[in-house]
């Protein structure tokens, strides 16, 4: 095996960060997609209390997303919160299938991380 270079260690270890945060964040997007779904059936007091979980869901989701992007630099991670904050805007107004399109979004993007984390491993023996 090849001896690692100080550089490429610490690219190893931002990958294995980034790849944690990718697997974490993905199936909160995916519960978050799930969930604005089920608000969208939704009538009357439900759907005013299940909005504000929602809110407070996609709200903790972002806070996660801001922390995998500080943590990696990763700007995937910045574009999905974007698209989580867009999202909740358009839940916020009842627009349910655009926020489900926009969660759909965000996935892509953080999956984008994810594939860099993957090959950053595989070219330093790690997989």
């Amino acid at each position: 095996m090849e001896k690692i270079t100080q550089k490429s260690q610490s690219e190893v270890g931002k990958a294995i960060v980034c790849f944690q945060y990718v697997e974490r964040i993905k199936s909160e997007l995916i519960i978050a997609a799930r969930l604005i779904e089920r608000v969208g059936e939704l009538k009357g007091e439900e759907l005013r209390g299940a909005s504000n979980v929602l809110a407070l869901f996609l709200d903790s989701l972002l806070g996660e997303i801001n922390i995998a992007q500080n943590v990696s630099g990763r700007r995937d991670f910045e574009v999905a919160g974007e698209r989580v904050r867009a999202a909740t805007e358009k839940a916020h107004d009842g627009l349910y299938d655009e926020a489900i399109r926009l969660v759909s979004e965000a996935i892509s993007s953080v999956a984008t991380s994810g594939q860099w984390a993957m090959q950053t491993l595989k070219e330093n023996g790690f997989l």
